[in-house]
């Protein structure tokens, strides 16, 4: 008995794109997501070490990463939980804007808590606050410009 065989090729997966899954992001672009936050946190340390006339020397290294390893390690777990990392936290503006500031609100004061536990510190209420306008204000201007910049080289998004 033969077998009929089809002369048709077998049909290719489904790639997940933003028409398929809103919330589908392509690797690159979250990777430059989660390079863009971690650079925003860097420079938010280091204009505070500045401000405080902090020098550079012996133990600077490890001083910076005292104070930046809590920020980024809160901001990288308040923005999965946000979806920070997802097609929808970047379109529309409103929903950039509200998951951004969402997302600094939550993530600021918890690197500030998590720094003062990992230094043995007291929390001051005064670096709560500064951290927290600090990084949404950057934040923010780095999410919506991004959003804006995606949007220039990809209209066909939503």
């Amino acid at each position: 008995m033969l077998s009929e065989q089809s002369s048709e090729p077998p049909a290719a997966p489904e790639i997940e794109t933003p028409t398929t899954n809103p919330d589908w992001l392509p690797r690159w672009e979250l990777i430059a997501l989660v390079a863009g936050d971690m650079f925003v946190l860097i420079l938010f340390v280091l204009l505070g070490r500045a401000s405080h006339s902090v020098r550079a020397g012996q133990g600077a290294l490890m001083a910076f990463a005292n104070t930046a390893a809590p920020f980024i390690l809160a901001w990288v777990l308040v923005g999965t939980v946000v979806g920070m990392y997802s097609g929808r936290a970047l379109y529309p503006l409103g929903r950039v804007i509200w998951r951004t500031a969402l997302a600094a609100l939550l993530a600021a004061p918890l690197g500030v808590v998590m720094r003062a536990v990992w230094l043995a510190r007291p929390v001051a209420a005064s670096f709560v606050v500064v951290a927290t306008l600090a990084t949404l204000v950057m934040m923010l201007i780095w999410r919506v410009g991004w959003s804006r910049l995606r949007r220039l080289w990809w209209p066909e998004l939503p």
